[in-house]
């Protein structure tokens, strides 16, 4: 098994689902490469959603240097009521031919980066799953940027 595909499956067994859930299909990843990690039906306020339902899917691409390199933003299955994030002329550095499969297929990009700070990189890797960011700092970093957009709205 890839390292790649070995890292993501740890993450999303021992930090993911205990957090998120276990439901079948809750967390579905690419078990092939591990180049991406998706959050079914996440609550979000209604008035974010066009559609009403306040209910989303999130996709997350996992860049091949992961862990030492963090994600670059995050995907959602519908058009979010949110202007700070989501910058259309802007690409995943890391995937931009799949980013425009993706923007095809219906995905929205939103900007996120996890090494935000004036003193360089904060994104802080180990080797070890449960040490250090991984996944689980991403998608919490994700959630609480659709939280705090959300009470902007």
């Amino acid at each position: 098994m890839p390292a790649l595909q070995r890292r993501i499956q740890d993450e999303v067994h021992h930090l993911l689902a205990p957090v998120y859930g276990t439901e079948r299909g809750r967390l579905t990843w690419d078990e092939t490469d591990g180049t991406w990690v998706a959050m079914k039906q996440v609550p979000v306020p209604s008035r974010m959603t066009n559609d009403g339902r306040g209910i989303i899917d999130v996709l997350i691409l996992v860049p091949v240097a992961y862990p030492q390199v963090p994600p670059d933003g995050f995907y959602c299955d519908l058009p979010l009521r949110i202007t700070n994030y989501f910058h259309a002329g802007w690409r995943d550095q890391h995937y931009p031919l799949l980013q425009q499969k993706l923007l095809d297929e219906g995905w929205q990009w939103f900007c996120a980066h996890a090494h935000q700070g004036s003193g360089g990189s904060m994104w802080r890797a180990s080797a070890n799953v449960k040490q250090g960011d991984n996944l689980l700092t991403y998608f919490r970093l994700c959630l609480a940027i659709l939280g705090t957009q959300a009470k902007s709205i």
